[in-house]
């Protein structure tokens, strides 16, 4: 069956990437088509209901980095969005994370709790503000690939060009500090501890201008009122008021690209002009059929890539437990702010590993003290908008990185059920017993996802939510921010990739702005073509 319409272009993915990438064909004057496979477009930025309360399924809060503010005001899409505090806790001691100025309090906090190491700490604080000035230097300005800058000249004249005399030296810094952190802070300290404490909620091998520089993005954290979801919800309303449109519970099985056309797996046939891939990338190589690729070179490039990416791996994802309350906004406020990243001990988790048991009660000891030593990320999405939880209650979610595989493991040997409820409790004890001592006599309902949940429901390799493992050799898409303008591309005429399998490491603001540049490169291939 043929879907008897030729598509300009065709988005598969209606996560922040795909939509991003259909909202700008739309306002380029096109009618894209977009293909999600979930019931709902969204992807990782997406709200939910439950009980009276509305949860982030996803993303905890949005930065800007001077990509996501442009997108909303040059689409024009009415959404709230507002600063979202950060803070930051290790035992009892909580700090705010709002500016610069801030990170003194940060030197403090670590040197409080290490205080043999206080000449290591000045060290690797000292770092962190130089890395946060290369920040300043990359997200000072909105960024220029979200301009059109044809039509803002004075902007080109007044900001762009001085900018770039910073920004190109600061390009060079950036692309040096690509090592990974664990091994960077090594240089600085033996203390495995420490560096767990600055450290251990980030994913694994994360490339150190990320890890360090992440200060400058908690300063720029943001939030759509009414949830994250409502960024997607907006930019799935304007595709359609703008006659896009959005095909759900669809999923996309073949690629041909010679005669340009893909099929779902209800064998409808959609023709394309330009394909833009924003879904898991090992999806699209796992439906092409390589053998009948007519065109020796093509062939070629698309087994080539198709061979260095297949055996890569997703980056960590996480473990998340939601929890509906019965306290008020008022006691988590007065303890640290809407989104919170606390570890309730020093010791670190570099000293325990999750081993790979066939039962829960051989697993329960080790993951106990896994637990305990964990760094939680809290997210209190009333705190940032009061109609987000009834009156007097509170909902939570509470999340820890986790790998896929051990996840896996446990559903294989039949004990996945068992291993969420004991989680579920186990977290809301250890926040009882240090942080927030009300919390477990107060808690109402708990439920939790996994990155089997992710897997499930994204189809993202891995369950991952940021790409690629950091520590993937190679890393099969670019990872140098003087790279970025490529990201796009594949080895494919006409098909381009965006979202958070293009690049590396990937957010938000990569997918917005991987989305933007895939549309851009249509448009310009549409013109061509008509022309």
């Amino acid at each position: 069956m043929t879907d008897d319409k030729m598509y300009d272009a065709i988005i598969v993915g209606g996560g922040i990437a795909g939509l991003t990438a259909a909202s700008y064909l739309c306002k380029y004057g096109y009618h894209p088509l977009v293909i999600e496979k979930q019931e709902e477009t969204g992807g990782l930025v997406h709200s939910f209901p439950y009980k009276g309360f509305i949860f982030d399924s996803g993303i905890r809060s949005i930065e800007s980095s001077g990509i996501v503010k442009p997108l909303i005001r040059d689409l024009g899409l009415d959404i709230d969005y507002r600063k979202s505090q950060v803070t930051l806790g290790i035992k009892d001691q909580v700090i705010t994370l709002s500016s610069k100025e801030d990170i003194k309090n940060y030197e403090a906090l670590m040197i409080s709790l290490f205080p043999n190491d206080e000449k290591d700490i000045k060290k690797i604080v000292k770092k962190i503000y130089q890395i946060l000035g290369y920040m300043d230097v990359l997200y000072g300005i909105d960024n220029p690939m979200m301009m059109d800058l044809k039509k803002h000249k004075s902007y080109v004249i007044k900001t762009l060009l001085p900018w770039l005399f910073k920004f190109i030296p600061t390009l060079y810094h950036i692309d040096q500090l690509t090592i990974p952190v664990e091994g960077y802070l090594r240089r600085y300290t033996q203390n495995e501890s420490l560096i767990d404490m600055m450290i251990q909620h980030f994913f694994k091998a994360t490339p150190t201008f990320f890890a360090l520089g992440y200060f400058g993005l908690y300063f720029d954290y943001h939030y759509p009122q009414g949830g994250t979801g409502k960024l997607t919800e907006a930019l799935t309303n304007y595709i359609l008021d703008h006659q896009g449109i959005i095909k759900t519970k669809t999923e996309i099985i073949f690629v041909d690209p010679e005669k340009k056309y893909i099929k779902d797996k209800d064998d409808v046939r959609y023709d394309y002009k330009n394909l833009i891939w924003s879904s898991d990338l090992k999806t699209l190589y796992q439906a092409i059929d390589i053998s009948s690729i007519n065109q020796k070179s093509l062939k070629k490039k698309v087994e080539l890539k198709k061979s260095v990416i297949m055996d890569k791996r997703g980056a960590e994802s996480v473990l998340t437990v939601y929890a509906t309350v019965d306290l008020p906004l008022t006691y988590f406020g007065d303890i640290a702010s809407e989104h919170f990243f606390y570890t309730p001990q020093t010791q670190g988790i570099h000293r325990v590993l999750l081993p790979k048991v066939d039962s829960m009660a051989l697993l329960e000891p080790i993951l106990s003290t896994y637990y305990q030593l964990q760094t939680y990320e809290i997210s209190i999405p009333a705190l940032r908008d009061s109609t987000m939880s009834p009156n007097g209650k509170t909902g939570l979610i509470i999340s820890i990185l986790m790998d896929y595989d051990t996840i896996k493991h446990i559903d294989d040997q039949g004990y996945y059920q068992e291993f969420k409820t004991y989680t579920e409790k186990a977290f809301i004890d250890i926040l009882s017993s240090s942080i927030y001592p009300l919390l477990k006599e107060h808690v109402i309902d708990t439920f939790s996802a996994t990155p089997l949940t992710f897997k499930k429901r994204n189809g993202s390799t891995d369950g991952a939510i940021i790409g690629w493992a950091y520590d993937s050799k190679p890393i099969p898409v670019h990872h140098k921010m003087s790279k970025i303008t490529s990201s796009m591309k594949t080895p494919i005429p006409y098909i381009y990739q965006a979202g958070q399998w293009s690049f590396s490491p990937a957010g938000v603001p990569i997918s917005v702005i991987t989305g933007k540049l895939s549309a851009d490169r249509v448009k310009k291939n549409l013109k061509k073509q008509k022309n």
